[in-house]
């Protein structure tokens, strides 16, 4: 096939002993030109004019694992270890720092300050180290420090130093203070600390991305916001307006003014272009962690320490690709079946898609040769998204639903480099609706929504109308109740004790003959219980039944016929439906009898009294017939004397409109000598009785 040599963006430089297998943990640039590195079991090299040098014990480098390497201010070089405490370099060998305990903990962190001052991280705190005499910083307050891995000093004095686990923390004349995210930090695990000259402090976390500390407020940019990896192991500052930082994922380089403007909010993502294997780097993982993993020479190039090796890059020779990549959109496909639209695109018209809850693919690519894995992708579906998705390296979009319409996907691609393709590629196509999708079945659904609305308004007026005429039902029924109960204590109570106060009045005398006036109060007294007990038995809610009507009412009769020697049969059925009957239904009727029972006595001659009931499916039938003399029905009204009208309280007249009241009928059927039958039919309508029913029991 086809190859194509072309010079990579980094340089790997190896040891001649290749680093005896171990990886490279630290490294720091001396005034010289020198390069010293540390490694992971392997001693301490010096590259310098391209010629390596290597110091283990035979140069006093007591302990292989080299954690840290700095030089101070004064040109002196400090080598810490893991185990073997601080070194001081002695012309080519390498002595114990005076002062420094052969017992100092593991050495992860060195930073030169002013004049001979050392800082010095360790996984006890933060050491002090200054001609030969230390002061420990173990603790902020009541805070421990713990596993300090960084240290740098500020343009103000201010000096910051990172934990692994601890957060951050700040060292000033007004004292020490721990920083986490409970104040805003994205993570506590902090790998490399970076002062920038504006005054801000830029911070790399393993996990939480970089975070900036500006003006005492936290800014988090992570993968959210376009950078490759979230975990940063060391970061350099070009000169050129870039940051250039290591991660588990490459190396990555970073606009200081993209940055600002995201961590400021007004910068969604930032451009991040991102080194990898086909740029010539041997692996993506960098060490981190330890203090320096980095560095920049003289000259301008970036040093960073990998597990293979060392990577140097020379930010004023780095080839860029300028050629922005062409896009392709590969197969549209419906349902996992890609559609056969070419012919309709080449016309220019959209792709017809069938109407469904389909599942949408659209699978694209972008053309580029110089990092193909490093292209990456953005997408719009216009019609439905306002703002492009961003897509990363993958090369297909998924929609699950779309609503039936017109739209046009638009796919952009961006090299290695961040070029992008600002026209793209689309395709336009029309989603068909089902009938019941399309405008007109919406009007229409719209109007029969609007109708059942109407419709709902005016049943639910006329349901409330209809509500409201109850309640009035109801009122009217308990003022008419109210009225009857007035009525009837007016007429029977009050007339009979007006009798007995005006027969009692001559008893008061002693020579008054108080015999007769004694018996007749008793009568009208009797005669006031009996109507007492009428009026309370009519208005007690516990008898709103047809088998308390029927008990009371047959009860009435016994004691009524017996009274004039007049024997009563009864003709009743064993079971009585549960019917609700109201007062004034129970009253009426009562009265009814009352009167076709007095009338039974006093003008048929009856020797026998017969009472029946009949239930039918709404109604119920009361019937009294006697054996007495009879009558001619058509010539009643002229054989009763004035005397009998007076006498019968209106007779059957009043019957038939106690009846008609309570919405029933009285059938009065006689013949001369065959005895009289008067038929009480009464009907039971639900709603009535359930109104009267709430009235009756309202009044009592």
């Amino acid at each position: 096939g086809l190859v194509m040599l072309r010079r990579g963006n980094v340089t790997t430089l190896d040891a001649p002993d290749q680093w005896q297998g171990r990886p490279v943990l630290c490294l720091t640039a001396e005034r010289s030109g020198a390069v010293w590195v540390g490694t992971e079991g392997a001693g301490l090299y010096r590259w310098q004019a391209g010629q390596w040098s290597h110091f283990g014990t035979e140069a006093g480098v007591s302990n292989a694992f080299v954690w840290s390497v700095c030089e101070d201010a004064e040109g002196e070089l400090w080598v810490g270890t893991w185990g073997g405490g601080l070194l001081a370099r002695q012309g080519n060998r390498f002595e114990p720092a005076p002062g420094a305990s052969d017992a100092m903990p593991s050495v992860t962190a060195l930073f030169g300050g002013e004049k001979d001052q050392l800082w010095v991280g360790t996984g006890a705190g933060l050491l002090h180290y200054q001609a030969g005499k230390t002061a420990w910083l173990t603790q902020a307050g009541s805070t421990p420090l713990s596993d300090v891995r960084c240290v740098v000093e500020d343009g103000q004095g201010t000096l910051w130093f990172g934990m692994l686990g601890g957060g951050l923390g700040r060292l000033d004349k007004a004292g020490m203070r721990l920083l986490g995210t409970r104040d805003g930090l994205s993570s506590d695990f902090i790998q490399v600390l970076h002062p920038d000259s504006d005054g801000s402090l830029w911070i790399g976390t393993f996990g939480g991305g970089l975070n900036r500390l500006k003006e005492g407020r936290f800014s988090a940019i992570g993968t959210a916001q376009g950078l490759s990896d979230d975990i940063v192991c060391w970061m350099e500052d070009d000169g050129l307006g870039y940051f250039w930082v290591s991660s588990h994922a490459g190396i990555m380089r970073l606009s200081k003014k993209e940055l600002n403007e995201c961590a400021d909010g007004r910068l969604k993502a930032v451009n991040c272009l991102t080194f990898g294997k086909g740029d010539g780097l041997p692996t993506l993982e960098f060490s981190g962690g330890l203090q320096p993993a980095g560095c920049k020479t003289a000259d301008g190039r970036l040093w960073f320490a990998s597990n293979r090796g060392l990577v140097v890059v020379d930010p004023k020779d780095v080839k860029l690709n300028y050629l922005a990549p062409p896009v392709v959109i590969e197969t549209v496909q419906v349902d996992g079946q890609a559609m056969a639209g070419s012919a309709e695109q080449a016309a220019g018209k959209p792709l017809r898609i069938p109407p469904g809850r389909h599942r949408l693919e659209f699978v694209y690519t972008g053309l580029s040769y110089t990092a193909p894995d490093k292209v990456r992708f953005r997408y719009r579906l216009e019609g439905l998204d306002s703002e492009w998705t961003d897509a990363r390296t993958k090369r297909s979009a998924t929609f699950d639903y779309v609503p039936p319409g017109r739209y046009v996907f638009h796919v952009s691609a961006c090299n290695d480099a961040g070029i992008w393709n600002q026209e793209g590629a689309t395709v336009a196509f029309i989603l068909l609706p089902h009938f019941w999708q399309t405008w007109w079945f919406a009007a229409l659904a719209g109007t029969v929504a609007l109708a059942a609305a109407t419709a709902g308004v005016w049943l639910d007026a006329r349901r409330r109308m209809r509500r409201r005429v109850e309640a009035l039902e109801r009122t009217q029924a308990i003022e008419r109740e109210r009225a009857r109960i007035a009525r009837d204590i007016h007429d029977e109570l009050g007339s009979n004790l007006t009798r007995i106060t005006m027969l009692s009045e001559p008893a008061r005398l002693p020579s008054a003959d108080s015999t007769i006036k004694a018996s007749q109060i008793y009568d009208i007294a009797r005669g006031l219980t009996r109507t007492m007990d009428e009026i309370v038995w009519a208005v007690n809610p516990a008898h709103d039944t047809l088998e308390g009507l029927v008990n009371y009412l047959v009860k009435y009769a016994q004691d009524f016929l017996a009274a004039g020697n007049v024997r009563c049969r009864l003709d009743l059925p064993l079971n009585l439906p549960p019917w609700p009957l109201t007062a004034e239904t129970r009253h009426n009727l009562f009265l009814a009898l009352k009167e076709a029972l007095n009338n039974c006595i006093k003008h048929a001659g009856a020797s026998e009294v017969r009472l029946s009931l009949q239930v039918e499916p709404a109604a119920f039938v009361f019937s009294l017939a006697d054996n007495g003399r009879g009558f001619d029905p058509n010539q009643i009204d002229f054989l009763r004397t004035a005397a009998d009208r007076f006498a019968s309280g209106n007779g059957l007249e009043n019957i038939r409109q106690r009846l008609h009241k309570v919405g029933g009928r009285c059938e009065i059927r006689a013949a001369p000598g065959q005895g009289t039958t008067v038929v009480f039919a009464v009907p039971v309508l639900p709603r009535h009785h359930r109104n009267g029913n709430k009235a009756a029991r309202a009044v009592s």
